[in-house]
């Protein structure tokens, strides 16, 4: 009797470790996530399958970053779904970047986001726009050197001719001077006429 225990007991341990083994084989071959979207710059959701093994964390190459919601669990499904949103780290630099989830037994998965640039190209110059106000006035610079004379013009045409000017103070007193001359002159021929006649 007790040999036939002791055969039961062996042979549910037994069912049991193989049983496990079996159990984990397969979670750890359907583990996966997805991502939506799978190129962008602004946020990732991660959706995963088969992780059955306590909390979950998501890293970004080799760094982890916090999850909407924290701490990740799995939602109590037979899948081991669930489903969390993180922020992209890597936003201005482009290219391709693996992320993983894994959680506390070690089951993970990955997958390849490709992170965009977040300005699209150059688009089409516009027209330009109307002129600004003028700008106030500078100041005056310095004065320059002079130049070289010019070349000397043809004379102009005479003038018309101005009125005659009053007589100055030298005429009149040539008249009053031949005035007194010519009657010197005639008081001389007048005595000289007497004496004739008297004579």
């Amino acid at each position: 009797m007790k040999r036939w225990n002791l055969l039961v007991i062996l042979t549910l341990l037994l069912t049991l470790a193989l049983a496990g083994a079996t159990t984990d084989e397969v979670y750890s071959q359907n583990t996966s996530i997805t991502l939506t979207p799978e190129s962008g710059y602004c946020a990732v959701i991660i959706s995963g399958e088969g992780f059955f093994g306590g909390e979950i964390f998501i890293y970004w190459e080799d760094d982890q970053v916090p999850t909407v919601p924290s701490p990740l669990y799995s939602r109590d499904t037979q899948d081991g779904s669930f489903t969390a949103i993180i922020t992209v780290p890597t936003q201005s630099e482009p290219g391709e970047y693996v992320i993983t989830a894994i959680d506390q037994e070690n089951f993970n998965a990955d997958a390849v986001f490709t992170v965009v640039a977040a300005t699209g190209s150059a688009g089409p110059p516009g027209d330009p726009g109307p002129a600004g106000p003028a700008g106030s006035r500078g100041p005056e610079g310095p004065t320059g050197d002079p130049g070289p004379a010019g070349a000397t013009g043809p004379q102009g045409l005479a003038g018309e001719q101005g009125n005659p000017g009053e007589p100055g103070p030298g005429s009149g007193m040539s008249i009053i001077a031949i005035v007194l001359a010519l009657a010197a002159l005639g008081l001389t021929l007048f005595g000289k006429i007497k004496k004739w006649i008297v004579g």
